[in-house]
């Protein structure tokens, strides 16, 4: 593995309102970092990454926190490997999560008694919500983590199993519901 680059942030924020601390904590977790050590928390360096920390911390001192932020390299491969399968791991966990929904979405049209169609309805929302989950994990996921593969053929087959009969109604109006690669890969 060659050499990473790592963009780190750490933070302080008033204890109260808690509603700050979880907010930063909630934005991380959707940029995909990671805390490596109590309150350092890294991404992969790049322009993109290295923008994202930096308009957080511009709104951590904006709520009277501090924040600090630097671009590091680790010492060692192994230190790097470390990081990486922590950040995949990480991932397979929420890939693992959208994959079991949309199989749960998928077991329910095999039923031996059909569900109604106020039930399918509900499921072709939560699909479309698995899709946006899908979506934003695949953003996040800074080193391709192997259940990512997983995660788009349960999404497919929900999408498959779920599908409107042609000329039936769809959910929300417009959407189709059809086999035509909605999970985008």
């Amino acid at each position: 593995m060659a050499a990473l680059s790592w963009v780190l942030l750490s933070y302080r924020l008033p204890r109260e309102p808690s509603r700050l601390r979880l907010a930063v904590w909630r934005r991380l977790k959707r940029l995909g970092a990671t805390v490596l050590h109590d309150a350092v928390w890294l991404l992969p360096a790049g322009a993109e990454t290295r923008e994202a920390f930096e308009w957080l911390a511009e709104e951590i001192e904006e709520q009277g926190g501090t924040a600090f932020l630097w671009e590091a390299s680790s010492l060692g491969p192994s230190q790097d490997s470390a990081i990486v399968a922590g950040f995949r791991s990480e991932a397979d966990e929420r890939y693992a999560a959208i994959a079991d929904s949309a199989a749960a979405l998928s077991r329910l049209v095999r039923r031996r008694r059909p569900p109604g169609r106020a039930r399918l309805d509900q499921a072709r929302r939560q699909l479309a919500g698995l899709e946006r989950a899908l979506r934003l994990e695949s953003r996040r996921d800074h080193f391709r983590a192997p259940g990512r593969r997983r995660a788009e053929d349960a999404l497919r087959a929900a999408i498959r199993a779920l599908a409107v009969p042609p000329g039936g109604a769809r959910a929300g109006g417009s959407r189709d519901w059809g086999c035509a690669d909605a999970v985008g890969h």
